[in-house]
């Protein structure tokens, strides 16, 4: 198949860290380019975690990375973000949902920028995405093997509340993984990991507020209670977890990596220039924290 762009191969892997090591992604729409940043430095570097978990854009950038395709998610950053077809409102109007979740996970890798699934697939690596179920409003985790070519759960795990689409999948209404498990630090530490890597898309001292809107739910998902409960919570399990990242920091058990500049870029942000100096700015953050992530592990 002939593709836009001179097709990247995936590349494998130099340096596996030990088991018990966790890389753990917040999401945050393209406000998450600061993570394909920061896995960029990853990448780079030759290394890889034995664990990662991710939710929505957190999730869907760490596809690039696995793959071992370095500079893909810039590349797509600097040629189709900016395209109407990929977050827009004319979307919004015209399908439904403000991301062009067809274009993101259907033309681009089909058409204009090749991914290596079969390299994604090699790699030894446990990846779990989080979707939340629209019935019970809890989390879903689903591991590397159920991810296909047609993105079915990265596109279930990314789908934003009142501007996305409910994916059916599974016999499962399923919305965004960030509503119930925002900062996956908690099933991390489930699955028996010891130290943990945490890639954050806000700047230090941020809190959420509670959402205010509760009439818009009942409006939208009057059938799915439990979902409206978990979208009216979600600052308080968003700010928990932030919470417990910070403090297994100064245990010495976490290392968190957040943008270091004010940001300038929200959700559903389209500006090609201001969203690669994101991503640059995310693969500095990631270079400088290199050292403190090896270092356990060179003594």
């Amino acid at each position: 198949m002939n593709y836009t762009h001179p097709i990247i191969r995936g590349e494998k892997y130099t340096t596996v860290l030990p088991a018990g090591t966790a890389l753990v992604l917040e999401g945050g729409g393209t406000r998450g380019f600061y993570s394909a940043g920061v896995l960029e430095a990853f990448a780079q570097a030759g290394i890889m975690f034995p664990y990662i978990i991710g939710v929505s854009a957190g999730a869907a950038n760490a596809l690039s990375y696995i793959s071992g395709q370095s500079g893909r998610n810039r590349q797509i950053i600097e040629h189709y973000v900016g395209n109407h077809q990929y977050v827009s409102k004319r979307n919004l109007l015209k399908h439904g949902t403000m991301f062009g979740y067809d274009y993101i996970f259907g033309t681009v890798p089909q058409k204009h920028i090749f991914w290596d699934m079969e390299c994604f697939e090699s790699t030894n690596t446990r990846l779990l995405t989080g979707v939340t179920d629209c019935a019970t409003g809890k989390p879903i985790w689903f591991e590397k093997d159920t991810l296909t070519g047609k993105f079915e759960v990265t596109r279930a795990s990314c789908s934003v509340p009142i501007i996305g689409k409910i994916v059916r999948l599974n016999g499962l209404d399923l919305l965004d993984g960030g509503i119930s498990a925002p900062i996956p630090i908690e099933q991390s530490i489930a699955d028996g990991n010891a130290f943990h890597v945490i890639v954050l898309t806000r700047n230090q001292g941020y809190t959420k507020p509670p959402f205010k809107h509760k009439w818009l739910l009942k409006l939208m998902y009057r059938k799915y209670p439990n979902f409206i409960e978990a979208m009216m919570n979600r600052h308080e399990i968003y700010n928990r977890q932030l919470a417990l990242c910070e403090q297994l920091e100064r245990e010495g058990k976490a290392i968190i990596i957040r943008p270091q500049k004010p940001l300038v870029v929200d959700t559903t942000a389209s500006d090609t220039a201001k969203l690669l100096a994101l991503h640059d700015d995310g693969c500095e953050d990631g270079v400088s924290k290199l050292g403190k992530i090896l270092r356990p592990f060179n003594n």
